[in-house]
């Protein structure tokens, strides 16, 4: 047989074509690899929020985005994954390709941005339409502690060493072609300490606000907490020393932690070393956060708190879900997810409703008193059964020597709520949240159906409570004449319903009276009608029919109104 002595031609041809084959290869196995890495349930870079879904693009600030799940994927696979370290620049060639920066989402003091950079101490918006991007003064300042005078206000205005937007050939000039890549979502607190340590205005202004702002990224976030956006990698506070922005019981770290473990934080020293780089840091995606910013906002003038405006802004109405769902996971609340359907463990079911109006039977002339008392005690008892067992939780500030009520007051409602447990038997707690653990705060908070007490801190927990349970209330108690928004708007943010109460009489959302501290606001004077708050509670588990839009997001046209 005679020998095969293929030609040199064949050899270089099998040779080409073996060396294709390889690298197709090697190309369809690095992409699956890469695929797993970012997107797997396993990667490790959901850390409670899987990967990430939507967004709002260009200058359309928070309009909304509908339509394929596959391209908002897409749009966001950079933010759900670490860069390697072979992209720790950002490169570009001589005739231009610069990396614009993007406005996904912006209210007053509170804006997303995508490829925003660092320079110098100083930020860059890089685009080549500055039309597009929102005042500087409604997304920035100096970073100066808030004060009302003349003076103070004058030196929040942002200058030029705060923010620039610059077109691409400035950005050229000054740091060339390339930029050091910041991966992940940062989140950027541009604010003094001067209100951080302090748990309401950290967990329900600034938590809040940021967390509506990049939750307006993703609508599909569901009931049980599930979203698609990635965990922030990282939190900023340039004008905030290390431990500065904690409050005395330590509860903003908890909070942090426990929502965020994979966050890590980077303070003032750590923002000025970025500095003294004299290089350009391009950041992924930052939510950036402004205090001051948010003072210049026409809600902020209706309310006096940062978050409305981030509230505006449109979301899931399920959006404070996932930051709920990890905090009671961490604390060990039980099994989270069926939780926040309102199935287990916090009160009342979603479904329950009454078969008789118990307020005509008792306004029904003819009846005999005794009857018309057995037949409604029955109807209340039956309707209990199946709607399951509310927790009252009074947060009592008897021992604080601060904004209390009067010693009779207290012992009055004391009384009334235990007459209440007796009758219905409902759980009933009165407690001193400074007496419990940060973990029996909030496993107590998440399982409360009617929360109660003077206004102060300790009613921040309603951020806790079961926000999609329609018969979830608070009930603030004032010195007759004064009235806060605290607690009312971050009620009516989370679709929680809120009562103020002076002494007898009662008040609610959108009858509520205007912003006063008169004297005694702040004394431990302050009077209350147990009876009338009693009665109150039996309204709102028994009598009235839930609303389920209160289980719902305020829409930009609601807030307004």
């Amino acid at each position: 047989m005679a020998s095969f002595h293929p030609t040199r031609r064949e050899m270089i041809l099998v040779l080409v074509l073996t060396t294709i084959l390889v690298l197709i290869i090697q190309f369809d196995l690095s992409s699956t690899f890469s695929s797993t890495i970012s997107r797997g349930p396993g990667s490790g870079y959901t850390i409670g929020f899987d990967s990430s879904r939507n967004s709002r693009i260009g200058s359309n600030y928070g309009a909304g985005v509908e339509g394929n799940e596959d391209w908002v994927d897409e749009l966001h696979s950079k933010t759900s994954r670490i860069a390697g370290m072979s992209e720790a620049k950002i490169k570009w060639d001589e005739e231009g390709g610069q990396t614009m920066t993007q406005v996904l989402a912006h209210a007053p003091g509170w804006t997303v941005f995508d490829q925003i950079y660092l320079f110098n101490g100083t930020w860059y918006i890089v685009t080549d339409n500055p039309s597009s991007i929102p005042l500087l003064r409604l997304m920035v300042s100096t970073g100066n502690e808030i004060w009302n005078d003349e003076e103070s206000i004058k030196g929040r205005e942002p200058t030029e060493k705060d923010m620039r937007i610059i077109f691409p050939s400035e950005a050229k000039r000054l740091w060339g072609n390339s930029a050091s890549l910041v991966s992940g979502v940062s989140f950027l607190v541009n604010d003094p300490s001067q209100f951080l340590d302090h748990y309401y205005h950290f967990a329900a202004e600034l938590l809040v606000g940021l967390w509506r702002t990049y939750a307006s990224l993703d609508p599909t976030i569901n009931a049980q907490g599930i979203t698609h956006l990635p965990s922030p990698s990282r939190m900023i506070m340039p004008h905030v020393s290390a431990g500065k922005w904690n409050d005395y019981a330590k509860m903003n770290s908890f909070l942090s932690r426990a929502i965020f473990p994979s966050m890590s934080y980077e303070y003032q020293n750590d923002f000025l070393d970025r500095a003294d780089t004299t290089r350009a840091f391009i950041l992924e995606r930052v939510v950036f956060a402004d205090r001051a910013a948010a003072f210049r906002g026409p809600e902020f003038g209706k309310t006096w708190r940062t978050a409305s405006e981030a509230v505006t802004l449109q979301a899931s109405k399920y959006w404070w879900s996932p930051i709920r769902k990890n905090l009671i996971e961490f604390v060990g609340g039980g099994n989270a997810e069926n939780d926040l359907a309102g199935d287990i463990g916090l009160g009342i079911g979603l479904d329950a409703e009454p078969d008789v109006d118990l307020i005509a039977l008792e306004e029904e002339e003819g009846a005999l008193v005794e009857e018309k008392e057995e037949l409604l005690e029955k109807l209340k008892k039956e309707k209990q059964a199946k709607m399951g067992k509310p927790v009252i939780t009074y947060v009592s500030r008897q021992e604080w020597g601060r904004r209390m009520l009067l010693k009779e007051s207290h012992e009055s409602l004391v009384k009334e709520l235990k007459e209440l447990e007796k009758k219905y038997n409902w759980e009933v707690n009165i407690v001193s949240m400074d007496k419990l653990s940060r973990d029996e705060q909030i496993r107590l908070s998440a399982r409360t159906t009617v929360m109660m007490g003077v206004h102060g801190n300790g009613l921040t927990h309603l951020l806790w409570m079961n926000n999609q349970n329609p018969r979830s209330t608070v009930i603030e108690f004032f010195f007759p004449g004064g009235f806060a928004e605290d607690y009312e708007f971050t009620c009516r943010a989370l679709g929680i319903r809120h009562y103020g109460m002076w002494d007898d009489q009662a008040f609610t959302a959108p009858d509520t009276p205007q912003v006063a501290y008169p004297e005694g606001f702040q004394g431990n004077e302050i009077p209350l009608n147990g009876k009338v708050v009693a009665d109150l509670i039996v309204q709102r588990l028994l009598v009235e029919k839930p609303e389920k839009s209160q289980s719902r997001e305020m829409t930009e046209s609601e807030y307004s109104e």
